[in-house]
């Protein structure tokens, strides 16, 4: 099968979690013998091969050094002002020729069976692709990784609802819609986004067997408990630092940056580290006690919970989008978004835990692994690409 798929960025590019998944969806379609054509923005306009995925990467001024920002997590890099941004995100909500006349050609030369779009193509002309794609009678399908086709984030959060229903008319070129998580796929449901011929959950995957839990991994831990990822008023840190500042001697150890970073206050009770590679990240994971993500934005999944449960920790989430399915909606294991005494409960629960009991409860966690192997993850990929020809 010939699948062609769309991306802002692709690997080693990377913005955040989409693009682990985006790559591990592809890779897996390319062992399993597809041919799989990625375009996507580059610094530069070439062609390269990455496990057995043809990645065709185009500059486009801008555009290219916008998104290239966004990957450095550096937001001081922003091409764009304000204004810019409005008037491009036009492209993606009305018809523009050019953009049409671009993916219509790219189409027609690479023939492919389906088309898909792995991320928002923000003022890429999403909905030109789309339309591009349907009038040559190829399958076009999307992924929602996140609320981008909800909310435009400016200004003030007014235009939302217009955003919303743009999306929804323009998702009657759609096949098919998928996204991470129950919760993220109905929310777009509701809003009128969806596949004309079905829509389906797809959970995202780790790309490892999970460390089954002994004495010997639990006798390893430290007193520690861990949050990896963006340093954000939006994932809920605060929360997590109240929480930890009446834990008695256990220390918080914030791994990540963004726009807290250098705002939070360091102390014996509170450590922070930077960016780490994966293996330095899993080694600190298998140390702790637990791993939190305390959000207060709709969780579109919450990969690092699952990672902490596949390296033999407990997890603990909010009650934030995705992340009570990840947790198996156990409510030992989920509090109230910013209650920080809800959350520090569910902490002293864990550490106050014996060796045997703490076994048990990663082993209880672990059921839900089956749910997010990376063989299940190609599998189900595989399995919406070739039934998109057929619902045609």
């Amino acid at each position: 099968m010939r699948i062609l798929i769309f991306a802002e960025i692709y690997y080693p590019d990377i913005m955040g979690g989409g693009e682990f998944s985006t790559k591990q969806m592809t890779e897996g379609l390319a062992k399993k013998g597809h041919e799989v054509t990625v375009y996507c923005l580059g610094k530069n306009t070439r062609e390269e091969e990455i496990n057995g995925v043809l990645v065709k990467r185009k500059y486009l001024r801008g555009l290219s050094e916008h998104f290239s920002g966004l990957a450095k997590n550096d937001p001081s890099t922003d091409a764009f002002s304000l204004f810019e941004k409005i008037i491009r995100k036009r492209a993606d909500l009305y018809p523009d020729r050019s953009w049409y006349e671009y993916y219509r050609s790219v189409i027609m030369k690479e023939d492919p069976d389906v088309v898909h779009t792995a991320s928002p193509m923000s003022y890429l002309g999403r909905m030109n692709l789309w339309k591009a794609a349907y009038d040559l009678g190829i399958p076009v399908s999307h992924v929602c990784r996140g609320p981008n086709l909800l909310t435009l984030n400016f200004p003030g959060g007014v235009s939302d609802t217009y955003n919303r229903c743009r999306n929804a008319r323009a998702s009657m070129y759609l096949t098919a819609l998928a996204a991470p998580s129950r919760y993220m796929l109905d929310i777009h449901n509701r809003a009128g986004i969806r596949g004309q011929r079905f829509n389906e959950v797809i959970y995202n995957a780790v790309d490892f067997d999970p460390i089954l839990p002994g004495k010997e991994l639990v006798e390893k831990k430290e007193n520690m408990i861990l949050y990896a990822g963006e340093l954000s008023e939006k994932k809920g840190i605060r929360t997590l630092i109240r929480a930890a500042e009446g834990l008695g001697g256990t220390v918080l150890l914030l791994i990540g940056e963004g726009e807290l970073s250098g705002r939070i206050k360091i102390s014996e009770k509170v450590e922070a580290a930077g960016w780490m590679e994966r293996e330095e990240l899993y080694a600190c994971m298998q140390r702790a006690k637990a791993v939190i993500l305390p959000s207060k934005w709709d969780e579109p999944f919450g990969r690092i919970l699952m990672e902490a449960i596949c390296n033999g920790t407990v997890a603990i989430g909010s009650d934030r989008g995705g992340i009570p399915e990840v947790l198996g909606h156990n409510e030992d294991h989920i509090f109230k978004s910013g209650d920080a005494e809800g959350l520090k409960s569910r902490i002293e629960r864990v550490l106050c835990m014996t060796g045997d009991r703490y076994i048990e409860e990663v082993k209880k966690q672990q059921d839900m692994a089956p749910c997010f192997t990376d063989g299940r993850y190609t599998d189900d990929w595989e399995a919406f690409f070739l039934r998109q020809p057929g619902s045609c």
